[in-house]
C-alpha cells in the first residue's frame, strides 16, 4: 500500500515506478505531465506517426494493424500519438484490445468480424472508414484460419505477403488499403558491428536521473536525502547516486539486454521502471508504509547495508522478478576460471579488504562509510568480508573492469555480432557460424568427422557406433533489413537454410543464442540431454529431416569401440550384388 505519509524521503517519490502505482497505469485515452516526461521515443513510434499523418487524409478506407505481444507497448504508442495528433487520430476508429469483446453475450472474433466488416472484400472499395486495430499476433493469425469463407482474403493476402505471421520480411508494402506496423520487428535494444546497446534503456534511466527542476526523481533527491540525517548511510540514496553515474548506467543497460537476449525476455516499459525501483530500493529492509523510512538505515547491520546497495539488488533478487532472475544468472560471481579462483585466494588472505576495493573502485570509496573502521582480521567479520567480495566483483562487472579474471561471455559476443551479419545479409562474416552449425548438429548424437554423422541408437552405452555419410550446403537467405551500422529494426534468431547435396532435401533451422551455446558444447563432446531435446524440438525437426539424405541407405561405418584401438567396419549395399560387410 503507498502511503502519503512517506512525505520527505526519496523513497515515496520514487514508488512512482512500481508497478502497482497508479502511474504505471498505461491507458489509450489520456496522458499527464508525469507520463509525458518520462515519454522516450522508439523508432516504432516514429514509423506509426507516419504513416498516421499520411493515412488520416485519404479519402478511402484505411486499416492500420499495429501488431505485437502482450506488453509490448502499443497502449502507450498510442496514448502519447492522442496527445502529440489529436486532430488526425480522431478520424481513426481506434480499437486497442482484439481478445475482448464488446458484447457480453459474443465471444472477441465476433467483435472482430464487425469491426473488420467494412474491410470485407465485398464492402472495402467501397467504404471510407479508418480504423486502428491493435492486435496480438496469435489473434489475428486465429481471425484468419476462421474465415473458411474467403470472406478477408483480400486482408489475408496482405498479412501473407507483408511476412506478418511467418516474419519472412518483405520489401516496403505499398498496399491501397492496409498496412501494419509489426512489433516483432522492433525491440528495447539495438545491433550494432560489436554488441548490442539500448539508447531507449539508457533515456528511461536518464529520465530518472536527470538534473532538471521538471524530474520530480531529482527534485525529490535534492529536498529530502540532503537534509536527511542518514544521508551517508542510507542505499536508497547511494543507490540513486549510482544510477546517475554513466558507467553505472551503462554497466546496467548492458547487463539488462543481455538477460533478455538470453532468457528471451519480453519486457515492458512498465516491467523496466519497476525492475528500476526495486534495484535502487530493497523492500526487505525498507518497508514503503512506514512513516519515517530514512530512519531505517540507522537500523541496519553492516550485511544488510551492503546487501541493499545497487550491486546486490540488481544480482541478488532473483525472486523479485522475471527480469531479476535473468540478470540473476550472469552473476559475475557465477564466473569460475583459473585467475579467478587466484584472486579469491589472495582477497581470503588479505586483511586489507579495504585496500582491495579501493584500488579498483576509489570513486566509489563512499559506499565503504558504514563498514570502514571494521577489522577484517577479526574472523567474526569473515561473512561481513565475504559480502564486500561481493560488491567489488559485482561493481567490476558493470564497470567492465579487471577483465583479466572476469572475461566477457564470448558466445553471447559472437552470437550478437552475427545476428547483425545475418540481418543486414553479410554472409561473408558468417562462414564461422555456418561451421560451428553444422559441426554441431552433425555431432548431436557424438563426435564425428566432417560430412558424416552419427545415428542415434536404442543403447546409447553401446561400444559399437554407426556413422552415415552426409553433406551438407548453405542455402543463404535475403537479407531481413538494409545494412546500416546501428538496426532498430530486426530480428531476434536467425533462420539458417540448408541442403543435402545430391538431394532434393531442405530444412531450415531456428537459431537462437541458446541454441548456439548449446551446439557450441556439443561440438566440445557434450551430449544434449533429454531436456535440451525437450527445448529444441525444432532443432531435432531439423536434424531428423536432413538426416533422411544420408548414406546410411546404402553405406554405414560402424566402429567397435571396446578395444584400446577402435576397429572400423564398412556395411554397404549394392543394386547388384546385395549386401557386404567389410572391416576398414
Amino acid at each position: 500500500m503507498e502511503s502519503s505519509g512517506n512525505q520527505g524521503c526519496l523513497i515515496s517519490t520514487l514508488m512512482k515506478l512500481r508497478e502497482s502505482s497508479k502511474d504505471a497505469v498505461v491507458s489509450a485515452e489520456y496522458v499527464d505531465d508525469f507520463a509525458l516526461y518520462m515519454h522516450v521515443d522508439r523508432p516504432v513510434q516514429e514509423q506509426f506517426e507516419n504513416q498516421l499523418l499520411k493515412y488520416a487524409e485519404s479519402s478511402h478506407a484505411e486499416l492500420i494493424l499495429l501488431c505485437g505481444s502482450v506488453g509490448d507497448g502499443k497502449s502507450h504508442m498510442l496514448q502519447m500519438c492522442k496527445h502529440k495528433y489529436p486532430d488526425q487520430i480522431s478520424k481513426f476508429y481506434v480499437h486497442n484490445d482484439s481478445t475482448a469483446s464488446l458484447y457480453i453475450d459474443k465471444p472477441a472474433s465476433y467483435t472482430l468480424n464487425e469491426l473488420l466488416e467494412d474491410f470485407s472484400d465485398k464492402k472495402v472499395e467501397n467504404s471510407n472508414r479508418k480504423v486502428i486495430l491493435a492486435i496480438n499476433m496469435g489473434t489475428l493469425s486465429n481471425f484468419l484460419d476462421q474465415d473458411e469463407e474467403g470472406k478477408f482474403s483480400m486482408l489475408s493476402n496482405y498479412v501473407q505477403n507483408a511476412g506478418i505471421l511467418d516474419g519472412k520480411r518483405k520489401a516496403e508494402d505499398e498496399h491501397f488499403y492496409f498496412h501494419s506496423i509489426n512489433f516483432a520487428d522492433y525491440h528495447l535494444y539495438e545491433l550494432g558491428k560489436n554488441r548490442p546497446t539500448s539508447a531507449y534503456i539508457a533515456q528511461l534511466i536518464e529520465k530518472i536521473t536527470n538534473r532538471l527542476d521538471e524530474n520530480v526523481f531529482y527534485a525529490a533527491y535534492c529536498e529530502n536525502c540532503n537534509n536527511c540525517p542518514a544521508n551517508n548511510i542510507c542505499p536508497v540514496r547511494l543507490n540513486y547516486e549510482l544510477l546517475s553515474n554513466t558507467k553505472i548506467r551503462d554497466g546496467i543497460v548492458s547487463v539488462v539486454v543481455e538477460s533478455i537476449v538470453k532468457n528471451k525476455l519480453i519486457v515492458s516499459t512498465r516491467t523496466l521502471l519497476n525492475f528500476i525501483y526495486e534495484i535502487l530500493v530493497n523492500e526487505n529492509y525498507f518497508d514503503q508504509g512506514s512513516l519515517e523510512p530514512r530512519k531505517i538505515p540507522n537500523k541496519l547491520t553492516q550485511i544488510q547495508y551492503l546487501n541493499s546497495l545497487l550491486p546486490s539488488t540488481l544480482f541478488d533478487r532473483e525472486e523479485s522478478s522475471e527480469l531479476l532472475s535473468g540478470i540473476h544468472k550472469i552473476d559475475p560471481l557465477h564466473i569460475r576460471n583459473e585467475k579467478i579462483d587466484e584472486f579469491f585466494v589472495y582477497y581470503e588472505n588479505n586483511e586489507e579488504a579495504l585496500k582491495v576495493f579501493n584500488n579498483d573502485l576509489y570513486e566509489f570509496c563512499n559506499l565503504l562509510v558504514k563498514i570502514q573502521d571494521s577489522d577484517f582480521s577479526d574472523y567474526a567479520n569473515h561473512d561481513l568480508k565475504d559480502e564486500l567480495l561481493h560488491l567489488y566483483i559485482r561493481m567490476c562487472r558493470l564497470l567492465s573492469i579487471r577483465q583479466d579474471f572476469l572475461p566477457e561471455d564470448s558466445t553471447y559476443i559472437e552470437y550478437m555480432k552475427f545476428l547483425y551479419s545475418w540481418n543486414i545479409g553479410n554472409h561473408q562474416d558468417l562462414r564461422q557460424l555456418y561451421n560451428d552449425v553444422e559441426k554441431g548438429i552433425l555431432s548431436w548424437n557424438g563426435a564425428a568427422e566432417k560430412n558424416k554423422m552419427q545415428l542415434a541408437t536404442a543403447n546409447s552405452k553401446s561400444s559399437y557406433h554407426l556413422y552415415q555419410d552426409i553433406n551438407l550446403k548453405i542455402i543463404p537467405l535475403q537479407a531481413f533489413t538494409e545494412k546500416t551500422n546501428i538496426l532498430y529494426s530486426f530480428r531476434d534468431e536467425m533462420k539458417l537454410r540448408y541442403e543435402v547435396k545430391g538431394t532434393d532435401i531442405q530444412s531450415d533451422l531456428d537459431l537462437d543464442y541458446n541454441l548456439y551455446k548449446l551446439l557450441k558444447r556439443v561440438i566440445k563432446g557434450y551430449v544434449p540431454s533429454l531436456s535440451d531435446k525437450r527445448v529444441n524440438v525444432r532443432c531435432l525437426d531439423f536434424i531428423n529431416k536432413i538426416s533422411r539424405g544420408g548414406s546410411k541407405m546404402d553405406t554405414l561405418t560402424i566402429r567397435n569401440l571396446s578395444q584400446k584401438k577402435s576397429q572400423e567396419y564398412i556395411f554397404e549395399y549394392d543394386e547388384t550384388f546385395g549386401y557386404s560387410f567389410e572391416e576398414k
